[in-house]
């Protein structure tokens, strides 16, 4: 199927994967295993330096994350906007999708911490992470599972996104609680930078991680995630087929001109901060591949991938902790970085694959499946009883 000419999922149709979004959550993963490849071993992998501007960035393939989140999200619920409970099977079905996995590394972070660090997690700070709430904590918020502070932003931003879907059907509401967002992110950082320590919220070194790792700072890249829904579905797939891939074209060189300005640093103090601006940048791309899926990005190997990016992020960490030393060993045979960087990545990504096809298997899908039977027995219970048993929060 043409992925550019679904329409929006109205009342009855059925859920229609989006093979973009898939593919670019795989390249999101990916860009941040790049990124983390060569940080977490220590000391630090020497990075080619026709490398160093990109990897360096790595770490906005999160924001990648946050716009699709949003964009996926809006879609799945408008294609299950009949569906009694809507509300409550929302909830229960994010739940299942992200909780077997984060609680097995959990407990491998666990039993990995006291057998590497010499580490026992105290029962406070295993409850706080097993809410999946723990971006409400300074102490927490980047969790013991590494790389797991998304989570925490992602089930906090779960909380409210009913409640934005809800009230924001159009353009105007959406750019209009978008520029809310842009300016409650700039009050929390300010007050944050400020006051954060003076009012003992915050210790010195919390600061920048609060700043930047919070839920209000990055709420502004999920309101474009749901903006490019909007003006995706809305506007774009309406244009015919001709004027779709012009248009798509046009938006992805725009993603980019900009993304190229914002790494050279050009759009620094313009309108908003950098973090927004990765947002603005990968809502372009989104749309650009969405109006015109390029097979070089986006195929059935980048789609199955991006299907598996939630054990990809996860699991990556370890890997690369654990294939330390073969990057060592490469920098030592090889004859220059190049070959070096690239043959480290080429290594973890394959091993952190296959590792993560068998977790999206065994973790992933059962626990997506276990969440669709709790749902569906409300369902039974309800049809039995002529009513629904649970009321739509």
């Amino acid at each position: 199927m043409d992925q550019s000419t679904i329409d929006k999922p109205d009342h009855g149709e059925p859920y229609v994967r989006l093979d973009f979004l898939d593919a670019l959550r795989g390249f999101a993963a990916f860009y941040v295993i790049l990124y983390h490849l060569a940080l977490i071993p220590k000391p630090n992998l020497d990075i080619p330096e026709w490398l160093r501007f990109y990897t360096a960035n790595g770490g906005t393939g999160v924001t990648l994350f946050f716009v699709l989140s949003a964009f996926a999200l809006s879609y799945s619920l408008d294609a299950r906007r009949g569906e009694p409970n809507a509300t409550l099977h929302f909830y229960v079905r994010r739940f299942f999708r992200i909780a077997p996995l984060f609680y097995a590394m959990l407990v491998f972070y666990f039993f990995r911490d006291i057998a590497v660090y010499d580490k026992v997690h105290g029962t406070d700070e295993i409850l706080i992470n097993a809410s999946m709430l723990f971006n409400l904590w300074p102490d927490h918020m980047l969790g013991y599972v590494w790389a797991s502070w998304t989570i925490g932003v992602e089930m906090l931003f779960y909380l409210v996104f009913p409640l934005i879907h809800r009230h924001v059907r159009g353009l105007v509401q959406g750019i209009t609680l978008f520029f809310v967002f842009v300016l409650l992110a700039q009050a929390w950082g300010f007050f944050i930078g400020h006051y954060g320590v003076l009012l003992g919220y915050l210790s010195a070194d919390q600061v920048a991680t609060v700043k930047h790792h919070g839920l209000l700072s990055n709420l502004p890249n999920f309101m474009l995630g749901i903006l490019a829904y909007r003006v995706y579905f809305d506007h774009l797939v309406r244009l015919d087929p001709k004027t779709q891939k012009q248009v798509g074209a046009a938006l992805i060189a725009a993603f980019v001109f900009l993304y190229t300005a914002l790494l050279s640093g050009r759009l620094n103090g313009m309108l908003w901060g950098g973090l927004v601006w990765q947002g603005v940048c990968y809502s372009l791309l989104v749309l650009g591949l969405g109006l015109r899926p390029l097979s070089l990005l986006v195929n059935r190997q980048t789609v199955r991938l991006g299907k598996v990016s939630y054990s990809l992020y996860l699991l990556h960490p370890t890997m690369v902790f654990a294939l330390a030393p073969v990057y060592y060993w490469l920098y030592q045979v090889l004859p220059n970085k190049t070959l070096a960087y690239g043959s480290s990545f080429i290594i973890t990504a394959s091993a952190v694959t296959a590792l993560s096809l068998l977790t999206y298997r065994m973790v992933e899908r059962r626990g997506i499946a276990w969440g669709e039977a709790v749902i569906g027995r409300w369902i039974r219970g309800r049809d039995r009883s002529g009513r629904s048993m649970i009321t739509d929060a």
